[in-house]
């Protein structure tokens, strides 16, 4: 499919026969790529009592030095709160699988089952939970997509755990609200700069009492053939059941955002499409909503250190994320059974680069 509209671009999932792997220990180490490579670590939780929260660490080499950055949000309660900032003493355990800094720490345990994750910032907000993997992760073929005829100009990967469950709390200027629920884990890496991958970003993370759903989702830059490539999982019944690449994502009706000049999604389309992992029966998920909550709408230069800004300026990018947290209802068919009908939260975001 890629392969023959973009020869210079090597899709997981269609350089080998193996759709996807199971997520190893090693594959949970922080790799500090060379070069101008960016990794993070997000947690994204929907809680019990309907509140929305994620954490991330991110790691960058773009620029003349490293950069620790931490992003966080909780929506919920008349809550919306979003904080972000550089950090400084990043370490790595010996087997690489955990880091801190000052403020934060992500520490998997050696089974490679649970992460504990704390966060401080200021007096404004604290945040420690414990993530505990349901079932397994995966990743789509052996994780890595590749950019250049030779593989060498750079790559994305994603690895994922594609449900959680949660435990925890966070305090929003010394208010308490519990992080008991559920969430969805991924660690990422691009392997070169991020306005030269993609000029679209699409993100699904939906859970209901029975389903849980992920999408990821990155239509190349016109030098590599504005390929779509897409990734989702579905876990029905704390099983994984099925990862698929055959997915899509439809703006049926959109918007012109007069001050970013993107036209934004008034009403989505989402579907998977795949085979089951066990029994290899055809699965179809559809999932369609128009989001009336629109958490935030970020400028992610403003929250970008001044080098990265100034380099991604150059290139005439504006990078904008819309996040939006709403009830919405998926239709699951497998097989030749029934369909699920599934009403849960959906966190989904839209990322236009230029």
């Amino acid at each position: 499919m890629a392969a023959a509209t973009a020869p210079s671009l090597h899709v997981a999932g269609e350089l080998t026969n193996v759709l996807y792997s199971d997520v190893t220990a090693r594959d949970l180490e922080w790799t500090l790529a060379s070069g101008s490579a960016t990794e993070t670590q997000t947690f994204y939780i929907c809680t019990d009592s309907g509140h929305f929260c994620f954490v991330q660490m991110l790691h960058s080499n773009i620029g003349w030095y490293p950069t620790i950055q931490f992003s966080a949000r909780f929506f919920g309660d008349g809550i919306n709160t979003f904080k972000s900032g550089n950090m400084s003493n990043f370490k790595l355990s010996p087997d690489r699988r955990s880091a801190t800094t000052d403020g934060m720490k992500i520490e998997l345990n050696s089974e490679c089952t649970k992460y504990t994750v704390s966060l401080v910032h200021a007096n404004e907000l604290l945040i420690s939970f414990v993530f505990e993997r349901v079932d397994r992760g995966f990743k789509i073929g052996e994780g890595k997509t590749f950019f250049g005829s030779d593989k060498s100009t750079g790559f994305v990967e994603h690895k994922f755990w594609p449900k959680g469950k949660v435990s925890g709390n966070v305090f929003i200027n010394g208010k308490p609200f519990d992080l008991n629920g559920v969430g969805l884990f991924v660690h990422a890496l691009q392997g070169m700069r991020p306005h030269l991958i993609a000029t679209r970003w699409n993100f699904v993370d939906f859970h209901s009492d029975e389903v849980a759903l992920s999408m990821v989702e990155f239509e190349t830059t016109p030098a590599y053939g504005s390929v779509k490539v897409n990734q989702g999982s579905l876990v029905v019944k704390d099983k994984l059941v099925g990862v698929s690449v055959k997915n899509a994502v439809e703006f049926l009706e959109t918007e012109l955002d007069e001050e970013t000049g993107y036209h934004i999604p008034r009403e989505i389309n989402y579907t998977w499409n795949g085979k089951a992992l066990e029994s290899e029966e055809a699965f179809r998920v559809n999932l369609k909503i128009r989001p009336q909550t629109l958490m935030d709408k970020i400028d992610v230069l403003n929250e970008i250190p001044y080098v990265i800004k100034k380099i991604v300026q150059a290139m005439v990018a504006k990078p904008y994320i819309y996040q939006w947290y709403n009830e919405a209802t998926a239709e699951v068919i497998i097989g030749d059974k029934p369909p699920i009908i599934a009403t849960g939260k959906l966190f989904n975001e839209a990322t236009f680069i230029y």
